[in-house]
């Protein structure tokens, strides 16, 4: 019922409790009176509905500027009887136009964006509920994971991507805390909403990914956001469903414990810091970079592929192996050799491999790797010490090589690596690369301390493409107040005060 109706039934009662008490003359003059502003509402009210109907034209223009302006009065002067109106442009084909609701409920109306949302799902349209699965999952509420749960089982592949894409939201909450301080954008850590909110997403993509061990978009997402407990977890879970004492159980088990200080998810035992500089050959050009990470940000930036122990951009197909191996169907493979272990594993379909200089969201001559097909990992059968591996297409054909060139003392540490790209990728250009990398040990923690990038010319030869060094920094410890005990490293966790040096 529109605003107008409510004062005409107003009207309405009114004059019917006064009229009785009213002589003639005052009874038309009355009259008139209620004549004439009954018509001024019904202009009023006439003008705002044709003033609402134009803004949500704009809204849904596709004019840059008129869609714009419409979004700021909008966010400037929130109405909610509008919210009405956005469940049903919701059921638009229109990707675009959907995004731009579905951020400006977000933005404009935070208080009533959970039961938008929600409200949204019912009665069912596939792309008002593939809309709501997303924007849900910009909201720290702690009833979204149980939300987005139910939406995982959809018969829809559209309404469970965008249920995985609000969960990796969820996560991606308290990580992007860790990278804005990193880069040194902010100071604060992460909420603790924000790490609730991961707790329970990560806590969805396991139990489905129990239910769906074969769902690939369900594996990639949960490999993603996996942290170094949840991985070790998984590993174990693994090894524990294979047939005990068998060579893939053991041989496997083996490589696990041997690697797992850099392998995969690592969990950093202390924070970082370091100046790390780099220079273009190409384009002679230079960066340098200071970070102060402490061990939860080193922990957090692992799951946006920034190992900060590592400094450059590295994946490898080892890391996928160790975050989740049972959706790699590894195999152990028989060879000539005894002392040597082989695990082969299918890759197909995972995210792509990529290693060059740079640091965060700045590379140079970063090669990277597509239609990775199979993978086999060789280790020193008693020992587990890693020793190569090797990525081929589905013809066989060879595109990356990894060999561990040296060991610190004690075994847990390459002290160099060499990676040969035969397979690299520049941006669209195919190309061979090779990375030599050397690393340090700092205060037990593992570093890169210099890596390069050659590049295969036409003719052959290779030329120095990119060069990094790293240079670990002495910060001054503060000293403790008196009266409070100085905080342990297990303090550095998120949410703690303890995290960070600069802090």
């Amino acid at each position: 019922m529109g605003q107008g109706s409510w004062y005409f039934y107003l009207f309405v009662f009114v004059f019917r409790k006064v009229t009785p008490m009213l002589s003639r003359p005052h009874l038309w003059t009355l009259l008139l009176l209620i004549g004439g502003f009954l018509t001024l509402i019904a202009t009023v009210s006439g003008k705002d509905c044709r003033i609402d109907e134009d803004l949500l034209q704009q809204l849904v223009s596709v004019d840059p500027q008129q869609h714009q302006a419409a979004v700021e009065q909008i966010v400037r002067q929130p109405d909610p009887q509008l919210l009405t109106s956005f469940r049903e442009i919701l059921t638009r084909k229109d990707s675009s136009v959907r995004r731009r609701v579905t951020m400006l409920v977000v933005q404009a109306y935070p208080e009533d964006a959970f039961s938008f949302f929600q409200n949204c799902m019912e009665p069912f349209d596939l792309h008002r509920q593939e809309a709501a699965a997303h924007g849900i999952g910009y909201l720290m509420d702690p009833r979204v994971a149980e939300v987005l749960e139910k939406l995982l089982s959809s018969k829809h592949r559209e309404i469970r991507i965008a249920a995985l894409r609000g969960l990796q939201l969820q996560c991606r909450n308290s990580v992007m805390a860790s990278f804005q301080r990193v880069i040194g954008a902010s100071q604060e850590q992460s909420s603790m909403v924000a790490i609730d909110g991961y707790q329970r997403a990560m806590k969805v993509l396991l139990r489905s990914c129990l239910k769906s061990p074969a769902d690939p978009d369900l594996m990639q997402a949960w490999g993603k956001w996996a942290n170094s407990s949840i991985t070790s977890s998984s590993r174990k879970r693994w090894i524990s469903s294979l047939e005990p004492e068998s060579p893939l159980a053991t041989s496997a088990a083996i490589l696990f414990e041997s690697n797992e200080n850099w392998l995969g998810r690592v969990a950093p035992s202390a924070g970082l810091d370091y100046q790390f500089s780099m220079v273009n050959l190409v384009s002679d050009s230079t960066k340098e970079i200071i970070i102060h990470a402490s061990s939860s940000d080193i922990e957090n930036l692992r799951s946006l592929s920034y190992d900060l122990d590592r400094v450059i951009h590295l994946r490898t197909a080892s890391d996928l192996l160790f975050i989740n191996p049972s959706s790699l169907s590894p195999r152990w493979l028989a060879g000539s050799d005894p002392e040597i272990a082989s695990l082969v594993f299918n890759i197909s379909g995972q995210s792509f491999l990529h290693a060059g200089i740079g640091l965060l969201n700045i590379s140079y001559w970063e090669g990277r790797v597509q239609n990775a097909h199979q993978a086999t990992v060789r280790f020193a059968g008693d020992s587990g010490r890693f020793l190569d591996e090797t990525v081929t297409d589905e013809a066989g054909q060879q595109l990356w090589k990894l060999k561990v060139q040296s060991w610190f003392e004690g075994g847990h540490f390459p002290e160099s690596i060499s990676i040969y790209m035969t397979g690299a990728q520049v941006g669209t250009r195919k190309t061979h690369l090779r990375l030599e990398l050397k690393f340090q040990q700092v205060n037990g923690q593992w570093l890169l301390a210099e890596g390069k990038t050659f590049e295969r010319t036409e003719s052959g030869e290779e030329e120095l493409r990119a060069y990094c060094e790293v240079e670990p920094l002495s910060l001054p410890t503060p000293s403790p107040v008196p009266g409070e005990e100085e905080p342990s490293d297990d303090a550095s966790g998120q949410g703690s005060t303890a995290g960070s040096p600069r802090e």
